[in-house]
């Protein structure tokens, strides 16, 4: 006259223990504050991203023998545009030469102009003739070099402009 032993039913997951809730809310707002991170930082880095496309697209130019001048007279344009749009003006405007280049080398951990690339850089700044004396490892040197400064610099902090009354 025995009868089989009843075993209760096994513990289920819901509900959950409030402990669980604490978790789950720490995570979501963990992964707010990182995804809200990533976007900042992504538009923020917008004038990089464009910066390197122009710089590949005069890297095709400066490839193409016919507009090889044409691509190598932009490549200190956009070194100045890209430094300026992130530094403040006062800063950056009145540089040339050495101090340029120190300024470029300041801003990144690997410094990437060296003296070859900074006095070629300055020779197509300031030449007001034809560059085509400028051999292809020098041009890609440039082009290496100031790819690596667009990707790698450090943006300074700038402060919002006062707004005037």
């Amino acid at each position: 006259n025995l009868n089989d032993i009843v075993l209760p039913e096994a513990v289920g997951w819901w509900p959950l223990a409030i402990g669980w809730y604490f978790l789950f809310g720490f995570l979501l707002v963990i992964l707010t504050w990182l995804t809200y991170t990533w976007v900042r930082r992504w538009i923020n880095n917008r004038y990089r991203r464009v910066a390197l496309q122009q710089l590949q697209l005069l890297a095709e130019d400066i490839r193409n023998t016919d507009n090889r001048d044409t691509g190598l007279r932009q490549i200190p344009v956009l070194l100045k545009r890209t430094a300026l749009s992130v530094y403040p003006r006062s800063q950056l405007a009145s540089l040339t030469g050495r101090n340029w280049h120190d300024f470029l080398n300041s801003k990144v951990s690997k410094p990437s102009f060296t003296e070859f690339t900074a006095d070629l850089l300055d020779e197509i700044s300031y030449s007001v003739g034809d560059l085509s004396k400028v051999d292809t490892q020098a041009a890609d040197d440039l082009l290496k070099a100031s790819h690596h400064w667009l990707k790698h610099h450090q943006p300074a902090n700038r402060p919002e402009p006062a707004m005037e009354t």
